[in-house]
């Protein structure tokens, strides 16, 4: 347990200059794809993943610690891939990253709650298939929505017109939708290759498609919220700030499915 948390410390350490890294005075310039950016990222990719290989060895673990540590490693290796692909996306780094601070924190915090690691014999290929498409999805979720955040506080600042400040760090405003429409898109089609996946793996352990849980419901209705945003977007032409609560309340119900249910059966009810 001493170890996990010492290298739960070591991965935080590895974050915090990233995070830290947009609101340096001159870190624009490398904000927009500069060395500096590219290899203070790259550590704050590594350094999750190694936490998380080296605590679970192979084994999934089904702890809220456990399970949060995993989602910030998706997420930041799902980052680094959107951050090669799309220069606008490496300005939402100032947002991202304190967020997946504050969940490393939240870690830390619960790394003494025991948790029961997965069998062999349950760890099946569907459920491997089924965890890895749920961290894909939550991690193009997550990006999602701070690339919403972004949207909803550029606007705000526009609007109050303040000329500088902080906002200046967050991508403009036609960027960061576009970058939002994209990621949504991917959501929905790897969300719904997870509800698949997740009836597969159901019917292979209790013969039946569906068992309507918290954790299906709430996927269901962020799928749902989703597809009904894109519609809206192609639609009428949604955008701004309510385009920007739709994709921030589809993330709180995706959370609540995911790591909530976990703080629920792990923590307050254990």
């Amino acid at each position: 347990m001493n170890g996990s948390i010492t290298l739960g410390i070591a991965a935080l350490l590895t974050l915090v200059p990233a995070a830290l890294f947009p609101f340096m005075r001159g870190s624009r310039d490398d904000t927009d794809g500069g060395f500096l950016f590219w290899v203070l990222l790259a550590a704050a990719t590594l350094g999750p993943l190694v936490l998380d290989g080296s605590v679970t060895g192979g084994i999934w673990r089904t702890g809220f610690s456990a399970t949060l540590w995993t989602i910030v490693a998706a997420t930041m290796v799902i980052f680094l891939l959107v951050c090669l692909m799309s220069r606008s996306s490496r300005q939402l780094s100032g947002l991202l990253l304190p967020y997946v601070v504050l969940l490393g924190l939240i870690a830390l915090a619960w790394s003494s709650v025991p948790d029961r690691p997965l069998t062999a014999t349950g760890l099946t290929a569907w459920l491997q298939v089924h965890i890895g498409v749920s961290l894909a999805t939550y991690g193009l979720i997550s990006i999602a929505a701070v690339a919403a955040l972004s949207v909803w506080l550029k606007e705000r600042a526009l609007r109050a017109r303040s000329g500088s400040g902080w906002t200046d760090i967050l991508p403009a405003v036609t960027d960061a939708e576009k970058l939002q429409l994209r990621l949504l898109i991917g959501a929905e089609i790897v969300l719904g290759l997870g509800l698949l996946s997740g009836m597969a793996t159901q019917f292979y352990t209790t013969g039946a498609v569906v068992v309507l849980d918290h954790k299906t419901v709430l996927s269901v209705a962020t799928f749902v919220i989703i597809a009904m945003l894109l519609l809206l977007i192609w639609g009428s032409g949604l955008r701004g700030r309510r385009a920007a609560r739709v994709v921030l309340f589809a993330y709180l119900l995706i959370t609540l499915a995911f790591p909530g249910v976990k703080f629920v059966t792990d923590v307050i009810i254990a």
